[in-house]
């Protein structure tokens, strides 16, 4: 489906990039997903939103790489923290 001169699995693709996540090693970096996810979620919604109240997926697909830059997946990407010595 052709919406102007975007196709609309264009917009599904972001959705899944959006929502695709690396899965947490420890339970302080499924905490941080947890979060992060819910924060994509919120941006997933206000994209669909804005597509449905202006039928551009366009700025809908925006929408979503400005969330998916300003809530990077960085919890997985960190280095251990040092063991502190016996």
């Amino acid at each position: 489906m052709l919406v102007g001169d975007i196709n609309i699995t264009d917009l599904f693709d972001a959705i899944g990039d959006a929502l695709a996540l690396p899965p947490a090693a420890t339970p302080d970096e499924e905490a941080a997903r947890a979060s992060l996810l819910g924060r994509r979620i919120a941006a997933v919604c206000a994209a669909v939103d804005h597509v449905r109240t202006t039928g551009d997926p366009v700025e809908a697909i925006g929408i979503l790489d400005a969330a998916v830059e300003e809530h990077p997946a960085d919890y997985a990407l960190r280095p251990p923290r040092p063991r502190s010595a016996p």
